[in-house]
């Protein structure tokens, strides 16, 4: 197998002038396996998970798991099925790229409940963002019952982070005073662009009859008010194991796509909620065409556990992978990529070639999860799909994408098909970087409580260049919301611009895959630009250009802070010294007053004044009272600095 790249990991953005024009990008030649299962050597070995989630919880850079383990409703047993995996470096290793997962359930104190006890909580799934926007990944675990409707064992709530991966209930949420929904996935998006995330949530049916989706509005703080009776996207009810949110139309608001399960009842169809960028939804699925396979109420009786959103073909338009669960292979319909075409996503069962070449039982589909991931770099991306729980139908399928964007199966020469050979009901597949080498390894779960999740490193390593990265939103008003999510991402090398959003918690029971953003590159030698669409009011744009390849990068959305203050004056008032400046009429600005003896700033110490606001709003300008300061002997110099949450405070000079 080829050598596994070493990465030179920088956490800052580099911008390079007068790089030399990058070759096109192109393929070397591939000899597998592409994959080794290393879940004995990463400490996994036992470890099982049915639903599968994967966050930076401690915020170290590195993707940890979040599992939880099979519920079994009929008999009650659903609570303390949460599992937290810290991603650890190797004891005494010099090995950059050795990494170990270390259980941290106990400490995570994701199995308490709100009532105090420590232990006792049910949840079924759980995704992750940052709703307080503090620069931690916080959790919404939802509660799913199946058709056990009288059970009462708890309800979908909300978790905050502390940073280091420990969890509390969030004190202002209110999730937990609401019904239970029977809810099947979790959706974060900032569906105003207000920077505070928001939440989608997915429903099966309730008392056998079919449900409406919820949509709750973030406030920034661990609050959401319930919107969708108001969004107007309870208009539409649906039975429903997932949902998605992206950006259809290009128009820089996030739309809702809810994919119908329930094929045989002839009310229900697919839903597209158009997001109308005024906090309201409309159902566009006819004219879009999301609903043309979708339904008895388009007569394609087969039903979905999901729309995967992904810019396949690099055209710029975000397209989706549909995961067909029954009914399709029945009518010449299998699950794959449905690309989007001007607004109108096009149908075609012919993108995904030969399938049956390694499908065991093609009869029935039975999928289950599907992943998009260019897993050998070479800027196409790929994709892995699950089968499982029908006859012998527990299988794993590698789809390679080729240049005409059709895809042909490579299982068994990735070394992926040994998982096949088990026979066990192969169910989530996440894509990780997870010892942060470049390429995107794989988790793989299992909807089976005897069989323990596996890792299969991708050892692809030098055959083409990548670069990750992750994004950084301000934060507060006027700003992107701090995770990034809903932000687009155009990285341009080699000839080719590929298009991401990012997204969390897409697919059924929310197997949230790293927000982090992984590009292959091809033979490209430097990358032309980056180009980030960030979701804030003004969907604002920075750009960067000749940024080298195999870097690791966080960008930080641009912030506009004012310089130092214009027309600083001091006047002695009796024993007090009165400041006053311009005002630069910003919202989400307060300001840092700073005193000392010395002239030269940069041997100051802390500020005297903190959160300083208009103490005079009569008078013009920003007023501020520094009391006794007169009294003090000597020569004091004062500094102003400007300071947001978004943005931090202004240098000084």
């Amino acid at each position: 197998m080829p050598d596994r790249r070493v990465f030179r990991l920088l956490w800052s953005l580099l911008v390079f002038g007068g790089v030399s024009n990058p070759a096109l990008a192109g393929e070397q030649s591939l000899a597998g396996p592409y994959f080794t299962n290393v879940t004995t050597t990463v400490g996994l070995t036992g470890a099982i998970g049915f639903r599968s989630a994967v966050a930076d919880i401690n915020g170290d850079g590195y993707p940890d798991l979040v599992l939880h383990r099979q519920c079994f409703y009929d008999t009650g047993d659903v609570t303390d099925k949460q599992y937290v995996y810290l991603n650890a470096a190797c004891e005494g290793s010099s090995d950059p790229f050795c990494r170990t997962f270390v259980d941290f359930t106990a400490s995570s104190g994701v199995r308490k409940t709100r009532a105090g006890a420590s232990s006792g909580h049910f949840s079924d799934g759980a995704v992750f963002a940052d709703v307080d926007n503090d620069g931690d990944l916080d959790a919404f675990f939802f509660v799913y019952v199946h058709q056990t409707y009288t059970l009462a064992k708890g309800k979908s709530d909300l978790m905050l982070n502390d940073g280091q991966g420990h969890f509390t209930y969030a004190p202002n949420a209110t999730f937990h005073t609401e019904p239970i929904y029977n809810t099947t996935d979790g959706v974060w998006l900032d569906y105003d662009n207000d920077g505070s995330i928001d939440l989608a949530i997915s429903n099966y049916y309730w008392n056998g009859q079919p449900t409406t989706e919820q949509l709750y509005h973030g406030h920034g703080d661990g609050s959401f008010t319930n919107v969708t009776a108001a969004s107007g996207i309870g208009a539409r009810t649906s039975v429903a194991y997932a949902m998605s949110s992206f950006d259809w139309n290009n128009d820089g608001f996030m739309d809702l796509f809810v994919p119908l399960y329930d094929y045989l009842n002839t009310s229900l169809t697919c839903l597209h909620w158009r997001n109308n960028g005024d906090g309201t939804f409309t159902q566009v699925q006819s004219t879009s065409h999301y609903n043309q396979y979708c339904g008895a109420l388009t007569n394609s009786l087969v039903a979905s556990f999901g729309s995967m959103p992904r810019d396949y073909d690099n055209d710029g338009a975000v397209d989706f992978n549909e995961i067909y669960v029954h009914g399709g292979t029945q009518r010449g319909r299998y699950s794959g990529p449905v690309r989007n075409v001007n607004g109108v996503f096009s149908w075609d069962w012919t993108r995904v070639k030969n399938r049956a070449s390694e499908d065991t039982d093609p009869t029935h589909d039975g999928d289950h999860q599907a992943s998009w991931f260019d897993f050998d770099g070479d800027g196409l991306s790929d994709f892995v799909i699950t089968e499982c729980f029908y006859g012998t139908n527990n299988q794993i399928f590698l789809f390679k994408q080729d240049s005409d964007h059709t895809f042909r199966p490579v299982t068994v020469e990735s070394g992926l098909s040994a998982i096949n050979s088990m026979n066990k009901a192969v169910y989530d597949v996440i894509p990780l970087d997870y010892d942060r080498d470049g390429d995107e390894d794989l988790l793989v779960a299992f909807a089976d409580d005897t069989v323990g999740v596996q890792l299969w490193r991708n050892d692809t390593g030098t055959l083409n260049n990548r670069a990750s990265i992750t994004l950084e939103g301000g934060g507060a008003s006027g700003h992107a919301n701090r995770a990034g999510i809903g932000a687009r991402i155009e990285v341009t090398a080699g000839g080719i611009t590929q298009t991401r959003e990012v997204s969390a918690g897409p697919g059924q029971h929310a197997p949230q895959a790293p927000l982090t953003q992984t590009f292959g590159l091809g033979q490209a030698a430097a990358i032309d630009s980056i180009r980030v669409r960030w979701p804030n009011p003004s969907r604002s744009v920075t750009e960067w250009t000749y940024v080298p390849v195999n870097r690791s990068l966080r960008i930080r959305e641009v912030c506009t802070l004012p310089a130092d203050p214009t027309n600083l004056i001091l006047v002695k008032d009796g024993a007090d010294v009165v400041l006053a400046w311009d005002d630069p009429a910003l919202s989400g600005l307060t300001w840092k007053v700073y005193r000392d003896a010395q002239p030269d700033v940069s041997l100051w110490g802390a500020p005297r004044a903190l959160g300083v606001g208009d103490q005079d709003p009569a008078a013009p300008g920003i007023q501020y009272r520094d009391v006794g300061a007169a009294s003090d002997a000597g020569t004091y110099f004062y500094l102003v600095a400007a300071f947001s949450d978004a943005c931090g405070e202004s240098a000084a000079p």
